[in-house]
């Protein structure tokens, strides 16, 4: 654990302390158990840094860095268009002085270019993630909402469905359906280590079911 974490008392904290010392803790023995488990404890596949802190020194803004294979672009020649891959992707979190009060969401936005339907990818609000989750600041706990994120980047999930909720961004949702899904490109998350054969369920059209997304309608991914 982080030494900076153990200086604080759980019992002395209430509201929005003790929920954002909660928080901290959950991502950092996440963060920890990653780095224990990857072959270069340098560059594990989930890693975070503290951006900005309340006056009490909790953590208010995280920049996360997420070490995994995902689709950064299209190639601009040819038709279709074939997706351009990285390994390196960092997103910004800022708790707002609201939160976890039902109007206070967590913000999540990528610094760096990803190419999903529920991330906008250009514009004013590049980088910004959809997440669709439900009072996901008052009952979705920060780490369960960067583990969906990361399966997000692995497309183990997404909406590209021109219906409710929407994808985030219409351009990608368009490639995803006509280009990507056709031709196996969003399939790649399925042959990671971290997806295990009782997390698989093999779907119709060459994509994945996982546990969570079974709860969900078929036509609904997210």
């Amino acid at each position: 654990m982080n030494d900076l974490i153990s200086k604080f008392n759980q019992k002395e904290l209430s509201g929005r302390d003790a929920r954002l010392l909660q928080e901290w803790q959950q991502l950092d023995s996440l963060c920890n158990k990653r780095r224990a488990e990857s072959k270069n404890p340098r560059k594990p596949s989930l890693s975070y840094i503290i951006r900005k802190k309340n006056i009490i020194g909790l953590p208010t803004e995280y920049e996360i860095w997420y070490r995994v294979k995902s689709i950064v672009g299209v190639k601009d020649t040819g038709v279709p268009r074939e997706p351009i891959f990285g390994y390196l992707h960092k997103m910004s979190i800022v708790l707002p002085n609201n939160y976890p009060a039902a109007d206070g969401n967590p913000i999540f936005t990528f610094r760096t270019d990803i190419w999903h339907p529920n991330i906008r990818y250009n514009g004013s609000f590049k980088g910004h993630v959809c997440l669709t989750i439900k009072e996901m600041g008052v009952l979705a706990s920060l780490k369960d909402l960067v583990l969906r994120v990361e399966r997000y980047l692995m497309y183990q999930l997404y909406h590209a469905e021109n219906t409710y909720p929407y994808p985030e961004d219409q351009n990608v949702a368009e490639w995803v359906r006509e280009e990507g899904e056709p031709n196996g490109w969003t399939r790649f998350g399925q042959d990671v280590d971290s997806i295990t054969p009782a997390q698989q369920k093999p779907l119709t059209g060459g994509k994945t079911e996982t546990s969570e997304n079974k709860k969900t309608k078929k036509s609904l991914k997210i």
